[in-house]
């Protein structure tokens, strides 16, 4: 009987393995001719989407790269690689944002994926093999295990910068924590208005106006109910490197002296060479009045003495931290590091 049971199984192993196999080889013979077919309709909504991301953010005020962070999730959550319903929802309200093109251009993928269960994008791949069309789902992972490690460890959480950012009303979502938004008047009011449209509930966020290199933000955020003798998560995601040197020293400096003991910050920081090829393409953010601040540290010899090093400079200590892209071509060229104040 336990002879015949095991027969049974391996029959059964033996159909789905069949039968995913023919889902595969259908999926690819689908997707090769209407991917083909689809290169004329993708290049007419690539331009509607990048007119939607950058000219009508510049319409309204705020950071074109603030969408590409939501894009590179959305298209995780559509693809099954991260649940993140505010980002699904905030997408549809945004008037920044194009969905619709979105959808057309990932069609094809999509349809191979749903097939065969290959995803050609977005992925997630091994840690060191992450190059530029994967860094978003990769640098998001490793925010994500940093942020879901030490949120029961801490009392408030400060998004500096948080942009589209939905953690708050997702991750952190019926979390303990006293959660704060800090920004830019533009992009909060923008932020704030599509979550409501969105019917995304925001009302255990405090959301803080603030422009990190004009003014005593620090000043704002205890305005509005931040606790300096409480431990806190400080989130600083996609911002080091629009921000130079002094600037990325004097916030660090001031995070440090108003926090308690304990307390960490959760950055990414970028390699000197990748910003330079970054540059290159410094045309699209200027149309929204951006640019790259030059701050960054040379990965280029030893990625964990330079960022080891950069902590100490600070008066800080290193935690955990991944760096991305060390196996391919080009070596190291970020790190999304945990800095213990």
């Amino acid at each position: 009987m336990h002879f015949k049971m095991v027969w049974v199984k391996i029959a059964i192993w033996k159909q789905r393995h069949q039968r995913g196999q023919l889902l595969a080889i259908l999926g690819w013979i689908i997707y090769i001719p209407l991917q083909i077919l689809f290169v004329p309709i993708s290049i007419v909504a690539g331009l509607v989407a990048a007119y939607k991301q950058v000219w009508a953010s510049k319409k309204f005020g705020v950071s074109s790269t603030a969408t590409k962070i939501l894009e590179g999730r959305l298209h995780m959550h559509w693809f099954g690689l991260r649940d993140d319903q505010a980002t699904d929802k905030l997408s549809k309200a945004l008037p920044n944002f194009s969905r619709t093109t979105h959808w057309v251009l990932l069609f094809p993928m999509y349809l191979l994926y749903k097939l065969s269960k290959t995803r050609l994008y977005p992925m997630i791949v091994a840690q060191g093999e992450e190059g530029l069309l994967n860094m978003v789902p990769s640098r998001t992972v490793h925010f994500d295990e940093l942020i879901s490690t030490r949120k029961d460890s801490a009392v408030q959480f400060v998004a500096l910068g948080a942009g589209f950012d939905t953690r708050s009303y997702g991750l952190l979502k019926g979390s303990n924590l006293k959660l704060f938004e800090l920004d830019q008047v533009s992009t909060q009011q923008l932020k704030i208005q599509s979550l409501r449209k969105a019917s995304v509930d925001c009302s255990a966020v405090t959301f803080v106006e603030a422009n990190f290199s004009k003014e005593d933000w620090f000043q704002r955020l205890k305005n509005n109910g931040y606790d300096p003798s409480l431990k806190t998560m400080f989130l600083w995601e996609g911002v080091t490197l629009y921000l130079t040197e002094a600037d990325v020293h004097k916030t660090l400096q001031t995070i440090k002296s108003n926090s308690a003991p304990g307390s960490i910050l959760i950055a990414d920081i970028y390699d000197f060479d990748f910003l330079k090829m970054l540059n290159k393409g410094s045309k699209v953010l200027e149309a929204t009045n951006e640019s790259l601040g030059g701050f960054g540290l040379d990965f280029a010899a030893n990625p964990e003495l330079a960022l080891s090093n950069f902590a100490e400079s600070e008066q800080t200590a290193l935690g955990q931290h991944f760096f991305l892209g060390t196996n391919s071509k080009n070596g190291t060229f970020m790190a999304v590091a945990e800095i213990v104040l």
